[in-house]
């Protein structure tokens, strides 16, 4: 019966496939993003026409349609890339808590519930991804913790990522909802397509952000899944043996002392293994004492 007191601590699980996946999945998001905004450009000119001539706009039923297909396809990317991304995420989050020290702001749980509760869901998925990315980086400590990149990148992915759907929102939510039928060229006629033409042209641009936001997260999947690929790679042991083991080379820090002599005046890297003296050396044995003459008699 094992012991209920022990605890297996978290196992090292390789990122390359979910990041394979995802590539594939922010570049199908990224096309359909950019198929639906042109569709929804075209149908914001179809209308812009037909308030300027005050009759039917040619091709609305057409317009319709490549919006209707193109929305739903890049919806369905985007949904199948948010399951990969959190299943990404989460396993990135285990995984640095083998690469000491290891400083988490949040506990590995939020890397799946920040995703999905209200209010924190707004800045807990960038907080979690700046650590992920400063306790993977095999460099960093070496840096003095430094992280060249990290800022301007991961919140180019999140403020794109959020206005893109606040502008989604904000344009889908001003339509008017009566007017469709009314006399052609009256107000409540007008202020109905004024209101289609605003809201397509947000949505347009909505989604072009939203290809920006696919473009950067690209790249944040490949950093911090290169960082960990390096850490895997330096970590190489037998595979009897158990991450939770205290010998497993998990539990050592991966830096090296600095070796310039500017650097080395400085002292250790905070964080760093300490130097190991080198060996004391033995002194050789005394040589053997001669033996006396025998005596004569």
């Amino acid at each position: 019966m094992p012991d209920p007191r022990f605890r297996p601590g978290p196992i090292f699980r390789s990122l390359r496939g979910p990041a394979i996946a995802l590539y594939v999945l922010l570049g199908v998001t990224a096309v359909a993003c950019l198929l639906a905004a042109i569709a929804f450009f075209h149908r914001a000119s179809l209308v812009d026409q037909l308030l300027r001539s005050r009759w039917s706009a040619p091709d609305s039923d057409g317009a319709n349609h490549s919006i209707a297909v193109w929305w739903g396809l890049a919806t369905l990317a985007m949904v199948a890339t948010a399951v990969v991304f959190v299943v990404w995420f989460h396993r990135a989050r285990r995984n640095v808590e083998l690469f000491p020290p290891s400083v988490q702001r949040l506990s590995g749980g939020w890397a799946i519930g920040g995703w999905f509760c209200p209010v924190v869901n707004l800045w807990f998925p960038p907080l979690i991804a700046h650590d992920i990315w400063k306790a993977s980086d095999p460099r960093a400590p070496m840096r003095g913790g430094a992280t060249p990149g990290r800022h301007p990148l991961l919140w180019a992915w999140w403020s794109t990522y959020l206005a893109a759907n606040v502008v989604l929102a904000v344009g889908l939510s001003g339509r008017e909802s009566d007017g469709g039928d009314a006399m052609t060229g009256s107000d409540a006629w007008v202020a109905y397509h004024e209101s289609y033409r605003t809201s397509d042209t947000a949505a347009g641009w909505a989604f072009l952000l939203m290809i920006i936001a696919a473009g950067t997260a690209i790249a944040v999947v490949a950093r911090i899944t290169g960082f960990q690929i390096e850490r895997e790679y330096a970590f190489l042991v037998p595979p009897t043996m158990h991450p939770a083991h205290p010998m497993h080379p998990m539990h050592t820090l991966y830096a090296a002392q600095p070796t310039h002599p500017e650097v080395a005046a400085s002292g250790p890297v905070p964080g760093s293994a300490p130097p190991v003296a080198p060996p004391i050396p033995r002194q050789p044995p005394p040589p053997p004492r001669p033996k006396d003459p025998p005596a004569p008699f």
